[in-house]
């Protein structure tokens, strides 16, 4: 049987919800495509499952190395390809998963240099730094009337998410890839019960939490939104661009309109303002910000605040809010409360915070040492 004839049915298998669903199966289709077109260009390999053992894969994964990816993304390449021919092996295809040979890995870089804390994650004092300018953006801001002062609010409500909530930024930001990854809704969100229901990472509907710190921001940034219905999205884009034409196919196919009306309706408004005030009275959602927008806006912010990053981003990137929520859960109330914030299994939580028990482990030790030697 050719390699490549599971591939759907494994992508199926993998598709927690629905056929089409989430960047997981994408990246899992890309990467085994990626293998299956390099199998049949490769001259000494076959494309059937009798024609490949581990020098198969010794010789995708020396591929690999040649191009331009950094060592992580080899790896990620690698370790989707190995998890299809695994099922492969579990459905009785083939043998063994002769990938996961030593000999197979050996052309593989090592992992990245990223150990357990290597990745950013926000410290107390990028907490108190930034959440600090954006309360004063916000303050300054209060006494101003429509976008300048909704924007500054937006911002500040949505640093006090990155910083307090643990939640993905996948999970709350547009996703162009995903249809339904659309971004967080009003209706998604209970400031009274303190929690927000969003679509986590493994494709289910999750509650998630909102901290005390996180409310008053949220509750204050929402009133001077006014959102005109559940539907509107917690953190809406204020790219002119974007709204302009969501207002333009909005008014065309749910209400009617010709496009001569449309276009001289949108032609006699001007700025965020007018153009908001026309979707809230259409009642027309605005698109929400996605994941790289989110991250324009920390980069604008962190500039602003002259906040410096040495590393790979410069930045306080979304990401890094997640895991350094998550350092303060680990350390305040153990792996177990962090692994329920966080929306993963404990098992994960310890091996990404694995550095903040070897250095507790480290104390305990030597105190332990200490005591027997005296």
């Amino acid at each position: 049987m050719p390699v490549g004839d599971p591939l759907e049915d494994f992508l199926q298998s993998k598709s927690k919800g629905g056929a089409d669903s989430g960047n997981y199966r994408r990246n899992l289709e890309r990467c085994v495509e990626d293998f299956l077109g390099w199998l049949e260009a490769d001259a000494q390999s076959g494309t059937t499952f009798d024609e490949i053992d581990e020098r198969t894969f010794r010789r995708y994964a020396r591929e690999l190395t040649t191009r331009d990816l950094t060592p992580g993304t080899i790896r990620t390449y690698y370790a989707q390809v190995s998890a299809y021919i695994g099922w492969c092996v579990r459905e009785g295809l083939l043998e063994a998963n002769y990938a996961q040979r030593n000999l197979a890995k050996e052309p593989l870089p090592e992992n990245d240099g990223r150990r357990s804390g290597d990745q950013q994650a926000w410290t107390d004092e990028h907490r108190l730094l930034i959440t600090r300018h954006v309360d004063e953006r916000a303050h300054d801001a209060a006494d101003e009337k429509g976008f300048g002062a909704i924007k500054a609010f937006r911002d500040r409500a949505l640093v006090y998410i990155l910083c307090y909530s643990g939640v993905r930024g996948g999970e709350i930001f547009a996703d162009p890839k995903d249809d339904r990854r659309n971004g967080l809704r009003w209706g998604d969100v209970s400031l009274e019960d303190r929690k927000m229901t969003v679509l986590a990472k493994k494709q289910d509907w999750s509650d998630r939490s909102l901290t005390e710190q996180a409310v008053n921001p949220m509750r204050r940034y929402r009133r001077l939104l006014d959102p005109a219905s559940d539907e509107w999205p917690v953190f809406p884009t204020f790219h002119l661009p974007s709204l302009y034409e969501t207002l333009r196919t909005e008014l065309r196919a749910e209400h009617g309109w010709t496009t001569d009306e449309v276009e001289t309706f949108v032609d006699d408004l001007t700025g965020q303002t007018e153009v908001f005030e026309a979707l809230r009275g259409h009642d027309i959602a605005p698109p929400s910000i996605n994941t790289d927008g989110a991250r324009r806006i920390m980069r604008r912010l962190c500039a602003d605040a002259d906040l410096e990053l040495e590393g790979k981003h410069g930045y306080l990137a979304p990401h890094g809010g997640r895991r350094g929520a998550g350092e303060v859960m680990v350390r305040q109330r153990g792996f177990t409360a962090a692994a329920r914030l966080l929306d993963n299994s404990e098992e994960v939580v310890r091996k990404s915070y694995s550095h903040i028990e070897a250095k507790e482990m480290a104390e305990d030790a030597g105190e332990a040492f200490t005591e027997h030697d005296n």
